[in-house]
Formats: C-alpha cells, sequence, structure tokens
C-alpha cells in the first residue's frame, strides 16, 4: 500500500521539528552536568545520596537525588556516546512528545494540516524549556497520560497509569502533577459513571489512584519522593532566584510561539463553541494559570491545551462547512514524493548534530567556565578545595572538579536555599555586607564571571590576587 502523504507530512513536521531543531543546539543548560556527575556516583556506588557532598556550603546536610533514574540514564548515554549521546537523547525525548501530542491532536481533529498545525504550535509553545534535564520525561509522560485517560478512563486499559506514575515518580518530582490531573479527570469520569448508574467504573477509577499514590513508594527514598515536590509550595525551594519560575516575558522574541498558543486558543474557543467537560475547564484554567506565573509550566500548559484545541479546531470546522476536505488525489499517492521525505529525513538529523563529540563543538563555550575549570584541573588543588562560584557555574565545575575542588552553589535549589537568598545573592548582587558574607563563605579559591562587579573590586583587594584570567571568568586565590 502507498504511503500517503499526509502521512510523510507528519512524519516531517514530527522528526523536523522534535528532533532536527533541538539536535541542533549546544548543551546549554547549567543542571546537566550535576545530574550527570549524580548519575556517576548512583551508578558506582548502587545508592542514591542521602546527603549533599558537592558543596562546601552544604556538605553533609540531607538531601535525595529524588530524579535518581534520569540522572542514571543521563550518565549511561553519556558514558556510551558523550556530548552527542546527550543531545540525541533530548532530541528524541522531544521528538517523542511531538509525536505523542499528534497522536492526542489527531483523536480530535480529521482534518490532517489542521492538526499538524496544532501539535507545532502546542509543540513549539515551551520550545524555551528544551533543555536536556528530567523534566523533558515529564513532558512525555503527561502526554503518554492523557492518552491513557482519554483512551481508557472506563476500561481495565486505565490500570497503565499504575506503573507510569511509578516510573514518573524516580524520574522527575513533576509526577504530582500529572497525579493532581489524573484526579482531576477521573473524578469528572467517575461522576458520569455514578449518574450513569455504573458504580463499578468508579470503583475502579478511585482504586487506580489510590494504587498510582501508593506505587511512588515503590523505590530508592521512597518518602522522600513523595514529600519532595510540596518542598515547592513551604517555600523551601528558591522558586524567585531561578529564571524558570519566573513569569513569561512577553517582550522577549522566545515567548512568541506561547503568545501565539494563546491567542490561537483564544480565537478557538469563540469559534468552535464546543461544550467542554468541568475536568477540561479546570485543567485548562489551571494550567493556563500556571503558565502565566512561571515560565516553568508552559510546556505543561500546552499539552494540556492541545486535545481541547484540536476538539475545538474540528467543531469550528463543522461549524462553518470546512471540515473532512480531502489532500488532493496527486499528493496523496505520490510515492516519489513520500520516499524523497523518508530519505531526507536522516540525511536532515544527521547534518544537524555537531561535527565532533567533544565540549568544543557540543556545549554552548560563551556560558561555562571552560578554559578556567581546565586550568584548575591541571593545578595541584589548592587549599582545602572550597570554590566560591555563581549559580550557574555550580553543575559545570562539579563536573569538572569534583571531588577536588567542592562548589559553593549550584543548581540543587531545595539544598541551597539559604544560600540563595541570601550569601551568594548577595555577591552576585554585591550587596552592602558583601565582605561579610565572603568572610563567611572564606573560600580557597573564587572563579566568577569576569564582568560582574565583585570580580572588578576583588582586582582591588590586597587580599586577593588573581591566579587565572581570560574572556570569560576570572580565578582569584588568597594573597
Amino acid at each position: 500500500m502507498a504511503l500517503r502523504f499526509r502521512h510523510c507530512l507528519a512524519a516531517w513536521v514530527i522528526i523536523g521539528l522534535g528532533f532536527v531543531v533541538p539536535a541542533s543546539q549546544r548543551i546549554q543548560d547549567p543542571d546537566i552536568w550535576w545530574h550527570i556527575k549524580t548519575g556517576e556516583l548512583i551508578s558506582a556506588s548502587r545508592a542514591v545520596p542521602a546527603s549533599d557532598s558537592y558543596s562546601f556550603t552544604s556538605l553533609g546536610q540531607p538531601w535525595t537525588a529524588h530524579e535518581w533514574l534520569s540522572e542514571v540514564i543521563f550518565f549511561g548515554v553519556f558514558a556510551h556516546f558523550g556530548f552527542i549521546g546527550i543531545i540525541f537523547l533530548r532530541a528524541v525525548l522531544i521528538c517523542a512528545m511531538f509525536a505523542a501530542i499528534y497522536v492526542l491532536v489527531r483523536k480530535k481533529l480529521e482534518h490532517g494540516l489542521a492538526a499538524l498545525g496544532v501539535t507545532a504550535l502546542c509543540g513549539l509553545a515551551g520550545w524555551q524549556l528544551w533543555s536536556p534535564r528530567p523534566q523533558l520525561f515529564t513532558y512525555l509522560l503527561l502526554a503518554g497520560l492523557l492518552l491513557i485517560l482519554g483512551r481508557s478512563a472506563r476500561t481495565r486499559a486505565l490500570w497503565l497509569a499504575v506503573p507510569t506514575f511509578w516510573l514518573w515518580s524516580n524520574l522527575h518530582g513533576a509526577w504530582l502533577f500529572g497525579f493532581a490531573i489524573m484526579v482531576i479527570i477521573l473524578a469528572d469520569a467517575a461522576t458520569t459513571s455514578l449518574r450513569e448508574g455504573k458504580p463499578a467504573h468508579a470503583r475502579r477509577m478511585a482504586f487506580v489512584c489510590l494504587c498510582s499514590l501508593l506505587v511512588v513508594l515503590v523505590g530508592p527514598s521512597p518518602l522522600e519522593r513523595l514529600v519532595y515536590p510540596l518542598h515547592y509550595f513551604t517555600g523551601r525551594v528558591a522558586t524567585a532566584y531561578i529564571s524558570d519560575f519566573r513569569s513569561p516575558d512577553f517582550w522577549d522574541p522566545m515567548s512568541i510561539p506561547y503568545e501565539m498558543l494563546l491567542m490561537g486558543l483564544g480565537a478557538l474557543l469563540y469559534l468552535g463553541r464546543k461544550p467542554m467537560r468541568p475536568s477540561e475547564w479546570a485543567l485548562l484554567i489551571l494550567t493556563f494559570h500556571l503558565s502565566l506565573f512561571s515560565v516553568r509550566h508552559i510546556p505543561l500548559f500546552s499539552i494540556i491545551a492541545a486535545p481541547i484545541l484540536a476538539a475545538q479546531f474540528q467543531s469550528a470546522l463543522e461549524r462553518y462547512g470546512a471540515a473532512g476536505q480531502p489532500v488532493p488525489a496527486g499528493l496523496r499517492e505520490s510515492r516519489f514524493v513520500n520516499l524523497l521525505i523518508l530519505l531526507m529525513l536522516p540525511v536532515l538529523v544527521w547534518a544537524r548534530l555537531p561535527k565532533a563529540n567533544d565540549e568544543a563543538h557540543c556545549i554552548n563555550g560563551e556560558l561555562f567556565p571552560v578554559h578556567a575549570a581546565r586550568f584548575l584541573s591541571e593545578q595541584a588543588t589548592i587549599g582545602g578545595g572550597k570554590l566560591l562560584n555563581t549559580y550557574n557555574w555550580g553543575g559545570y565545575l562539579i563536573f569538572h572538579l569534583y571531588p577536588r575542588y567542592l562548589v559553593s552553589i549550584d543548581g540543587r535549589a531545595d539544598v541551597h536555599h539559604e544560600h540563595m537568598t541570601k550569601r551568594i545573592r548577595a555577591l552576585e548582587k554585591l550587596s552592602p555586607n558583601w565582605e561579610k558574607e565572603l568572610r563567611a563563605l572564606n573560600p580557597d579559591v573564587i572563579l566568577w564571571p569576569r564582568a560582574e562587579p565583585l570580580a572588578v573590586l576583588l582586582r582591588r583587594d590586597s587580599n586577593w590576587r588573581v591566579l587565572y584570567d581570560d574572556d570569560i571568568a576570572v580565578i582569584f586565590v588568597r594573597r
């Protein structure tokens, strides 16, 4: 049977947007480095860390790698395939997310080209969060959960949610968000089942929710993984310090896809006017609020919005008599076009990957102190190895210098809450009490961005001398 053009076009859009685009981006996430290092420690010790060993500011304090499975995966990929492996894994996860969104959309929208448009709009809305981090697993699992709930809320296939939450809770802390979504959807479906006189369906849904919550306790550090997501509501995680948790900046061109999604959603809700279930309204309003509150929630909102957009688009097409228009026969049955597209995909993917599997080609060297870290690694350890650094450089320095040097701060927001809100922030912002905070930290080495105010002042400080200097970073040691 000949491949249909619309199916090849779907593959082109999904793989093109979901794979080729991120495959061409070099690594610039500051947290992937300590994730890889943690995966290495877990693989070597066969145990999940229970306390901090990376920093001198929080050394020995309780810390659990609640995303341990993601970190083991990242390390395994890096150990076998290097930096290109991490880039490739990111692209594969995003590509799989696009495919899952397309399936969600296609179930609600018959028009193939319109389905591709909705998929592209929803997938690209969160593209600024396409970092190689555990949250990529959350995007994919959320789309998968919606597929399970949309297809099998009243069938035994609903039990697939249980292993999904076991996997999710070991990969990323946002499993609680997915669990709340499932509760809202199943509570709505259970109410309908009770009204229809089918209490067995409602009992099954309730039991699935209970088992999905209990299964979180299966695995390393069960209680820590169970309660960790609550830290974001108790204030233990300094979300105000982390850029991902800030509200979207609509002056930033990176927010344009998200803005287009909001406008498209408003237009289709007006044009389609398809009645929505209470759970759909609840999830749409909740995730819309969260996306305005924090950039990190935009991909979650876009995935929730995808099937709703598709249903409203289908309703609008039916209302205005444009539904079900066929693809022209010449395009639908063109074997040559189909074959050409499918052969171009692997060539294009390969062409977009870095040419060499090293840091020079695979990471954004302007964002990390590449040469400064190499300089320290080649020297004898200075003093006790206490290294003062900025937040964004902590993970990279852990990756290259641990255990010889212990950093002052890194991306583990739950561990470094005090330093994010007080000490390191005072040095980064050069608060009036910065000298007092520097004395309290008492570092052996300071590795700081060259152009930052603290580096400028330390050049004039008689207590410190420059050991290394380049265009990005400067290293200070005590005189």
